[in-house]
């Protein structure tokens, strides 16, 4: 429930606009938090083939230790991997890593008449180069976090259908909360996301 109100309200949101359906190929490209929140969402309109696309492999293994069934690849293989996609790309593609680089990708990896989401913040605004784009006939989704389902995703949390608890890999109690901010910041530890217990008998 602790994620309820951001990353999994952002993942849950971005893969219900995405318009999964169960014979599709989905590429979510980003594993971090929002990544991971938005596969298990996507998890839930049971897809074919689910594609995972991180550059880190401390999280690339989090991701194979606890979902399996997901394919995993970095980010230099990733174009490549697609392209051998039974459509020659993913019907859907959704991005939440959020640099210039993504961007790109996630458009070059779609299939012909894809959807492509986008929900990773940048710093600085994105071109599309649409001339290079041409006859690829995308249907781009973007937007920010929508916490008009959070009700549905408590539901599904409390029926066991969604399942974030692994997402919390480090814990600490409020005296320690400098630690825990420059674990996180810097990414150290294996961190995916830290819980602050503000009291010792929580």
């Amino acid at each position: 429930a602790l994620l309820v109100g951001d990353v999994l309200a952002t993942g849950f949101w971005a893969a219900r606009i995405s318009e999964i359906k169960e014979d599709d190929t989905v590429l979510i490209i980003g594993g971090g938090p929002t990544g991971i929140c938005t596969l298990l969402c996507v998890m839930l309109k049971k897809p074919k083939r689910m594609i995972l696309c991180e550059k880190s492999s401390e999280r690339q293994k989090f991701i194979n230790d606890h979902y399996p069934s997901v394919e995993v690849i970095g980010p230099e293989d990733c174009l490549a991997h697609m392209r051998t996609c039974e459509r020659g790309g993913a019907d859907v593609v959704i991005e939440v890593a959020g640099s210039e680089d993504t961007f790109q990708l996630v458009w070059q990896c779609a299939r012909p008449n894809a959807i492509v989401t986008v929900v990773a913040l940048y710093d600085k605004p994105q071109f599309l180069p649409l001339p290079d784009m041409y006859g690829k006939n995308l249907t781009f989704k973007t937007g920010g976090v929508d916490g008009c389902d959070c009700a549905e995703i408590l539901s599904l949390i409390e029926a066991g259908e969604i399942d974030t608890t692994p997402l919390i890999t480090h814990s600490f109690p409020l005296s320690r909360i400098d630690e825990a901010y420059r674990i996180f910041e810097n990414k150290e530890d294996g961190v995916i996301k830290v819980s602050i217990k503000w009291r010792q008998y929580i």
